[in-house]
């Protein structure tokens, strides 16, 4: 049986062939008459006579010359001018994807290309639809990831990166930051422009031009005078190795960081009488409010206790330590309590009431402070003892309990992580998170007097905790002043606006909308250099800031004129206007004070759609599956603040690369796969050869479409090779067979078309549908699948192979060839135009070599509907029943060849007048069904009596063989069976 893939197209038979057409290349159908040289094979006498396909364009390109090539591709088909061309047609729809800015800090990574490539199909195939597309790439050229990139390693002075903070001079880090972000950023671009990125790579935008700075300081006024922009006193995430706050987008969780964790048992001062006279006479001077955390350092700044409202708690008489105590304990983790000291130390007093807790006063530790006992509904009954310690400095439930209690407010550690003078002499100047924990925890343990904290018990703690996704270090939460977007307030209308949203793949909506209803306030001030500046100044008296329009807007055209840098370069006399100073210095008042913070790099990009597009106007964000609680979150939130619309139309979702084993890359595993080495190869060419920029794409819309995760490694690089070669194939062989066909000469009607090739255009016209429908739903996994299956199965298997004797044997223009070229002209161009998205390389390549219009290029096509005079499901219907014959014939003799047969079929009526479709007569070896089964002879035999539909009898075929066409159909012993005879007769 056949191979179902594209080796079926070259036969041994045609491989022959193949080798004589470098002589035949410029060689026509010529006579044969003349005698033949003594002792030669009497087939190549007609060799020459055989119309084998011929064409320029290699079979094979190797992995040397694949990156030469594809630049050379580039150059001939206007790579660089096709967004600038598509730009100046006159199309009526437009398509506007919008470029999340990639950091601007390093080379490119595998995950560049996922979504880089991804965004280029979408653009491609949105063009081919009729479609002008709009597309600005675009860097995120701020933020920390850069700022530490630039000043890591001075190797003049030496100077390592834990020592950041020796970089004083703000302008001097804002030069080594914006230079080596420029030079970032011009390695991605050429590697980008090496995949064949459709763009205008002269215009893009970079959060660090003038331009985008200034647009984002409007939007900062705008959403400051909507109320939506504050300045407020409250606990953030806060790097202390950084030393600047952080977002909730900054930070990923830890799972098995170790925390030192204590049970802390504090001394109730005050009781309702009712609580006392429940317990025993000696317990009543021994009643203990026992708490569990895992922030010892935070304990000194404990300002309440905080018990569930709705939860029952016990009061427990316990033996501890040659002591008897009397603990206040939730109910429901009581087995934690009989965990650390005994189950048969615990006895259960009695339960005790709401009131009666909330009545509780207590000694806070380390301190003589007297701290009040709050109901929370923040409480949780996972782990601990069911009251929860409070210091409203330091967490965010804590902060909000201090505010509806108005509970004090008190930050006692600094911006390098260390506590201050407010503490204890022994804890001043101590790191929090390392000898601050330690130091703690050693006081704690030297208490244990009447009326003093108990530590009841100390153990390490294994859980998830927040780090800070640069440096990989713990954080801390910090109340300090830092300006805020109020998402409280912006919450309801962007899930409203989120409704009328395309999330795909749909799986992933909920997430999104979790994410939105999860997301606390978002803090948006940083204590950086390297950004935008907030443009405030505050009062020199009072401190309070001071935000005006006709200020910014001054600051704004100072910095667009002068650069972002003046901020930092000039003084107050040459950022605030001068009639302000005018008036101010006229009342003898001095002038506000500029601020030094910088806008967080989520509100800098977030504010794209503004400083980009001018409106929220985009079809389309794609981005990878993080940017839930990234790019899309913040664009969403600044969009719905200033216009109360989403910044898109459609969001598309894709996954992570992961190696070859399914692991995370890093270098440490040394499984990291660098595109570039992909494309152009790396030093070793026999460990990593060059595969191109299309198998590169090839790979990611094979894998990247619908997947959380993705596997890249030398398989699945090699299988993608292995693809795009038997693609290629293909196409050369359609584009070598119809080198001499001209649509509008030689055309025929579809009705006048034989019947395999009427029902190829029928499966063409599926096929084409199933794909455009692919692309337009975005699944482009499913393209590359179903386009391998076309071809190697429907194309090569069955079609190629049934048609090729006429191709090459029939003559040159006869109806029976014509009708095939005619098919193969739409397969041609057809798989062109659906392949192109993800392989323009390679279509444009083929383009190159069509010998009717040298000048034809690819994406300046436009798909159209496809004539519905292809669609015949009659036709298909009837024709599927010929082709459970063929696949009786296969399994009958696999191993065949099956031009040496001749067969008897003996039919049912109804299936027998689908075979009449192809042959009508009783007897033929040039019928339609001959050339279906591939054999030299088919008799036909009707049997109303045959049950089981067909049944097949095989016998040697009785011709012999032709020396043209290699078919057994010869009689008489001739050399020549009569189509070639006449064929041959017709050219001499």
């Amino acid at each position: 049986m056949p191979s179902a893939n594209v080796a079926a197209v070259f036969t041994p038979r045609s491989c022959r062939w193949k080798t004589l057409g470098h002589t035949l290349h410029h060689r026509t159908l010529c006579s044969v008459k003349g005698g033949r040289r003594r002792g030669a094979d009497p087939s190549t006498h007609y060799s020459a006579t055989v119309q084998l396909p011929r064409t320029s364009l290699p079979f094979r390109v190797s992995a040397a010359n694949r990156a030469q090539l594809e630049a050379s591709v580039q150059q001939a088909a206007g790579f660089d001018s096709l967004y600038a061309w598509q730009r100046g047609q006159n199309r009526e729809k437009e398509f506007v994807l919008h470029d999340g800015p990639p950091y601007a800090n390093g080379r490119p990574h595998i995950g560049h290309a996922v979504n880089k490539i991804l965004k280029d199909i979408t653009l491609r195939q949105k063009l081919l639809q009729g479609y002008k597309v709009h597309y600005i790439p675009g860097w995120d050229c701020h933020g920390l990831p850069i700022e530490l990139k630039a000043t890591q390693v001075d190797k003049r002075k030496k100077t390592p990166a834990n020592q950041l903070s020796s970089y004083s001079d703000p302008l001097e880090i804002r030069n080594n930051a914006q230079r080596f972000a420029k030079e970032a950023l011009e390695i991605q671009r050429s590697v980008f422009r090496r995949w064949g990125l459709l763009a205008d790579w002269s215009e893009v935008y970079r959060t660090l031009d003038p331009q985008y700075v200034t647009r984002q300081l409007h939007l900062f006024i705008d959403l400051y005078e909507k109320g939506f922009i504050y300045q407020d006193y409250k606990p953030v995430y806060f790097s202390p190795n950084l030393g600047t706050s952080l977002a909730e987008a900054e930070l990923e969780y830890e799972p098995q960081h170790v925390s030192p964790s204590v049970f802390l048992a504090l001394p109730v001062t005050s009781a309702l009488p009712a609580t006392l006279d429940r317990l025993p006479s000696a317990a009543q001077s021994q009643l203990y409010l026992p708490i569990w955390t895992t922030t010892p350092w935070t304990l000194p700044l404990n300002q309440a206790i905080c018990f569930a409202p709705d939860k029952p708690y016990l009061l427990v008489w316990v033996y501890w330590k040659n002591r008897r105590l009397a603990l206040v304990w939730s109910e429901e983790l009581l087995h934690e309590l009989e965990r650390i000291v005994g189950k048969d130390q615990v006895t259960v007093m009695c339960h005790i009431e709401e009131q009666e807790l909330a009545a509780l006063r207590y000694q806070a530790p380390l301190d003589q402070r007297e701290c009040p006992c709050l109901p929370g509904t923040h409480v949780t009954m996972v782990k601990g003892t069911g009251l929860v310690h409070t210091a409203p400095a330091h967490g965010h439930e804590d902060f909000l309990m201090a505010l509806q209690y108005k509970l004090p407010v008190e930050c006692q550690v600094d911006e390098q992580g260390k506590f201050m003078d407010g503490v204890m002499t022994e804890l001043r100047g101590l790191k929090v998170l390392e000898e601050g924990n330690h130091s703690v925890l050693q006081l704690l343990t030297n208490t244990g007097g009447p009326r003093e904290s108990l530590l009841l018990k100390e153990e390490l703690y294994t859980h998830s905790y927040p780090y800070d996704w640069r440096t990989r270090k713990p954080v801390i939460i910090r109340a300090t002043k830092q300006w805020f977007i109020d998402t409280h307030r912006i919450k309801e209308a962007a899930l409203a606006a989120l409704e009328k949203v395309e999330i795909l793949p749909q799986r992933l909506e909920a997430g999104m909308i979790r994410q939105l209803k999860n997301r606390p306030y978002w803090c948006i001030s940083r204590q950086r250099v390297w950004g935008t500046p907030i443009p405030v100044f505050y009062d020199p008296d009072t401190s309070q800031p001071i935000v005006d329009r006709s200020i910014i807007q001054h600051v704004a055209k100072v910095l667009e004129e002068e650069g972002s840098d003046s901020w930092w370069s000039k003084g107050e006399n040459d950022l605030l206007p001068p009639a302000l100073i005018e008036k101010l210095q006229k009342n003898g008042k001095p002038l506000p004070k500029k601020g030094s913070d910088i806008l967080d790099i989520w509100f800098d990009s977030g504010s794209s759609w503004h400083c980009v597009l001018g409106a929220p106007k985009a079809d389309l964000y794609l981005e990878g599956v993080d940017q839930f609680n990234g790019w899309f979150l913040s664009s969403l939130l600044t969009s719905v603040a200033a216009t109360g619309k989403a910044p898109y139309r459609m969001i598309y979702v894709h996954g992570f690369a992961l190696d070859e084993h399914g692991r995370k890359m890093s270098k440490s595993l040394g499984n990291v796969v660098d595109p570039q080495e992909v494309t152009d190869g790396g030093k070793d060419s026999s460990r990593n050869p060059a595969y191109g920029a299309d198998v590169l794409r090839w790979w990611v819309g094979s894998h990247a479409a619908d997947h959380s995760t993705m596997s890249i490694g030398q398989q699945h690089l090699e299988q993608g090779r292995d693809s795009v070669q038997k693609i290629r194939a293909v196409l050369r062989f359609l584009l070598g067979s119809v080198r001499d066909y001209q649509p509008c000469q030689h055309s025929l009607p579809v009705q006048d078309l034989r019947p395999i090739d009427r029902y190829m255009l029928h499966l063409l016209h599926g096929h084409i549908q199933k794909i455009w429908l692919h692309y337009n739903n975005f699944h482009y996994n499913w393209v590359t699948k179903a386009s391998l299956t076309f071809i190697n199965t429907t194309l090569s298997g069955l079609y190629i192979s049934s048609i090729r004797d006429r191709l090459y044997c029939d003559a040159r223009l006869g109806s029976r060839r014509m009708s095939a070229l005619l098919v193969l002209h739409h397969l041609l161009h057809q798989l062109l135009l659906s392949l192109a998205p993800i392989l323009p390389h390679l279509a444009e390549e083929v383009a190159q070599h069509l010998t009717d219009n040298k000048d034809w290029r690819v994406f300046h096509q436009v798909i159209t509907e496809l004539p519905s005079s292809w669609h015949q499901p009659q036709l298909a219907s009837a024709f599927e029943q010929c082709l459970t014959v063929r696949e009786g014939l296969f399994k009958s003799s696999p191993a065949s060849d099956w031009s040496k047969l001749q067969v008897h079929i003996t039919a049912e009526e109804s299936l027998m007048e689908n075979l009449r479709m192809l042959q009508t007569s009783h007897t033929s070896s040039h019928s339609g069904l001959c050339e279906l089964l591939q054999v030299s002879h088919v008799t036909l035999e009707t049997d109303q009596d045959q049950k089981d539909g067909f049944s097949l009898r095989l016998s040697k075929a009785q011709g012999g063989k032709c020396l043209r066409c290699r078919r057994y159909t010869t009689e008489g012993g001739a050399e020549l069976c009569a189509r070639c005879l006449e064929v041959i007769s017709s050219h001499e």
